[in-house]
Order: C-alpha cells, then sequence, then structure tokens
C-alpha cells in the first residue's frame, strides 16, 4: 500500500469505523431527513446513534475529522450539501487555508500562490 503523507486511505476497517457516520450521509439522500436533519440535528444524531465524538464533529463540520474516523469523501459531501458547504469550502477547511487561498492552489488557477 502507498503511504502519501497527510492523506487517509480509506480501508475496509476505516469503513467499519466510519459505519454510522456514512450511514447518516446516507440518510440525507432524502428530502424529508435532511429537512428533519435540519431541523434538529441533535434528536436525528441520536436516533442513528452516533457517539458523542462522531456528533461532535459533525456539529463542528469538521470534515477533515469525519474523513480520518471512516467517513467516506462522497458521503460526507451529502452531509456538507445539507448544511450549505461544497467540495471546495471543505477542501480549504481540511488544509486550514480560505477558499480564495485553497482555489489558487489549483491546477491553471492564475491567482498567485502565497505559502509559508
Amino acid at each position: 500500500m502507498m503511504d502519501i503523507p497527510g492523506t487517509h486511505i480509506f480501508t475496509g476497517e476505516l469503513s467499519q469505523q466510519g459505519y454510522r457516520l456514512n450511514r447518516l450521509s446516507m440518510t440525507l439522500t432524502r428530502r424529508e431527513n435532511r429537512e428533519a436533519f435540519l431541523a434538529d440535528e441533535e434528536s436525528y444524531m441520536q436516533r442513528l446513534d452516533l457517539t458523542e465524538e462522531e456528533r461532535d464533529m459533525v456539529r463542528r463540520r469538521d470534515w477533515g475529522a469525519i474523513i480520518r474516523s471512516g467517513g467516506n469523501i462522497y458521503l460526507t459531501l451529502k452531509i456538507a450539501a445539507t448544511v450549505g458547504s461544497n467540495l471546495l469550502q471543505m477542501g480549504a477547511q481540511m488544509r486550514g487555508e480560505s477558499v480564495e487561498a485553497f482555489m489558487a492552489t489549483r491546477p491553471g488557477s492564475k491567482a498567485p500562490v502565497r505559502r509559508g
């Protein structure tokens, strides 16, 4: 297996660890579930048996922690979209950057990249 610093390989073991987070994400494919989640996140997460640690990650919108805890990026995006975030905002947050700084590092960007 390739070891790339700063990356997290989505393994079967990690998938099992993130089962509850990924199940939450999958429920959000239905409009009525998104509405219920937005109306009362705490109750919704409790009904799905998320641990306190998992609920805290979702409350804080800590996408990196969710991924490191076994959340599949494509499924985690369903939570983000439900709360009004997109993939670019998620990527910027996971790198500790503003969206503008994050976008400046994307291929084809004309914006100067400031580092350090």
